[in-house]
């Protein structure tokens, strides 16, 4: 669970869009691989993977009836949730945004031209190509190195 939970909970969150759901079924992958781990030989990542989103598809074509969301609730409805999640944006833009500039900010270059276009600016990998003059494949090569460079940079600063 320790090395693989983050990774399974990211596939079902994925393949559902909900947050509680993926919790559960991230719950259920481990405990059918824990029924089932006398027998299991190979990568244990990709077996994880294979049981959640099997899990996940069970779940996504079992019947509507089981299935209820609270975006469906129309009592829910009725309360001005826009303004609530309008909230929770500009939080998350406020907080969780400065600190990934800041992190941004910190990369030397050209990593920093690259991960301010693309994490912090909105461009499009082909817009920052064009935009500093380089071929596609080095701006992806940069952005690539950028972001290994970024989870280390918040793991450290979280």
């Amino acid at each position: 669970m320790r090395g693989h939970g983050a990774r399974v909970f990211s596939l079902c969150l994925r393949l559902t869009g909900d947050y509680f759901l993926a919790e559960d079924l991230t719950q259920e992958t481990f405990l059918a691989a824990w029924r089932s781990l006398e027998g299991f030989e190979g990568s244990e990542g990709a077996w994880l993977a294979k049981i959640a989103s099997r899990k996940c598809l069970d779940y996504l074509r079992s019947a509507p009836a089981r299935r209820t969301r609270a975006e469906e609730d129309e009592t829910l409805l009725a309360f001005p949730l826009p303004e609530v999640r309008q909230t929770e944006n500009i939080f998350f833009e406020e907080h969780w945004g400065e600190t990934l500039r800041r992190a941004c900010g910190a990369l030397k270059e050209p990593y920093r031209e690259t991960a301010l276009g693309y994490y912090c600016g909105g461009m499009t990998l082909a817009e920052i190509a064009r935009a500093c003059g380089a071929p596609l494949d080095t701006v992806r090569t940069r952005c690539y190195r950028a972001k290994q460079m970024l989870r280390q940079i918040l793991k450290e600063e979280l």
